[in-house]
């Protein structure tokens, strides 16, 4: 894996904006919520009575979710060609919802069935950094664990960026795919036996550190923008794809059926190519707008909300269903009157930052 691809300018030029994309995302959140509020609930707290039906595949959507995230985060980076400009432009979007559905959380968790496992002063320090596994601690909302894998992404993106390694992204992501090849099966053998031992936790830290389980993930999506923009060789990129998917299942576990990951891949594919117009219903687009605020604040809340009206006697399809309504209001409620001024005003302040930097910096004269 040695193809060096150069940066050329049909990589760097805007995008117009592939709705079938967004869409794909409101599937994934969609999917998500389906998979805590039936399969998860059910299993960890259970309903009075028998549900009647589960969603027992949210692990796909986690991984549509990081597929689509290789794709549409390395074409931001790439067409912005400004690391600090792709950095501040997510973390604008996530960090400050993150923080405060982190701060709410503590009134939360208080509520029934959350209150058998209170948040400790620790584990709220260590969620105020966003990456709280890191220091082995466990995110107040345990559906987050996701957020911390999308933000090291974000941090390797730009360091394969800045270290040449989307240029010549063979090397770049495969050194990651090599590395998860062999380092993670070597952790899964020992991990019973060397559970506690400073080693191990220090190896563990790095493996979540360098996306070591999801490396595989990201990088077909970035495979795939690759062919999307006619970079680099058609068999090669195609081929990097089947690699990155054996690795994938080499580490997996057997957690994902590799049928579902050959029909995630095209199902991204033909969405990337505007191949899926079905997709572009608007109740699939709102909820793309609002996925980031669903995705926050429906599995906790979601969770106290079922259980007491399970408890005083509502059937459990009806707790579902109105947890479903709550989840999607509040989604809704949040991204119209928090997240949205929020986030327009720290763009509009960034902007205005970058734009005096950019004026400040000396003009070169021309000869």
């Amino acid at each position: 894996m040695n193809e060096a691809a150069p940066t050329t300018a049909h990589v760097l030029r805007p995008h117009r904006r592939i709705v079938e994309l967004d869409a794909l995302r409101a599937l994934a959140a969609i999917s998500l919520m389906l998979f805590h509020l039936t399969h998860v609930y059910s299993v960890k707290y259970g309903y009075t009575t028998s549900l009647g039906f589960e969603w027992p595949y949210g692990a796909y959507g986690t991984q549509m979710f990081f597929i689509l995230s290789g794709f549409v985060n390395s074409m931001s980076l790439l067409r912005r060609g400004r690391p600090v400009d792709f950095v501040a432009a997510r973390l604008i979007r996530i960090v400050p919802m993150f923080l405060i559905v982190i701060v709410a959380n503590v009134w939360i968790t208080s509520l029934a069935p959350l209150n058998e496992h209170p948040v400790s002063a620790t584990q709220l320090a260590a969620n105020l950094t966003l990456l709280p596994m890191l220091f082995g601690q466990d995110f107040v909302d345990p559906v987050m664990w996701t957020l911390q894998v999308e933000m090291l992404f974000y941090f390797t993106l730009v360091m394969l960026y800045r270290i040449g390694g989307l240029k010549r992204y063979f090397i770049g992501w495969g050194s990651l795919l090599m590395l998860s090849y062999f380092v993670c099966p070597a952790l899964d053998s020992v991990a019973e036996q060397a559970s506690g031992t400073a080693w191990y936790a220090i190896a563990n830290s790095l493996r979540h550190l360098l996306l070591l389980d999801h490396a595989p993930l990201f990088a077909m999506g970035f495979l795939l923008y690759m062919i999307k923009t006619k970079t680099g060789s058609l068999w090669k990129n195609a081929l990097g794809i089947f690699v990155t998917a054996f690795v994938f299942h080499s580490i997996d576990h057997g957690k994902h059926n590799p049928v579902a990951t050959v029909l995630i891949l095209g199902l991204v594919t033909a969405c990337a190519y505007a191949k899926m117009p079905v997709l572009r219903l608007k109740p699939l687009l709102f909820i793309s707008t609002i996925s980031y605020a669903l995705y926050l604040c429906h599995n906790n809340l979601g969770c106290a909300l079922i259980h007491r009206l399970d408890h005083i006697g509502y059937p459990p399809v009806v707790c579902f269903g109105l947890s479903i309504v709550f989840a999607v209001s509040l989604a809704t409620l949040i991204t119209t009157r928090v997240e949205g001024p929020i986030t327009s005003w720290l763009r509009t302040r960034w902007e205005r930052y970058r734009s005096g930097q950019l004026a400040d910096r000396p003009k070169v004269a021309v000869q």
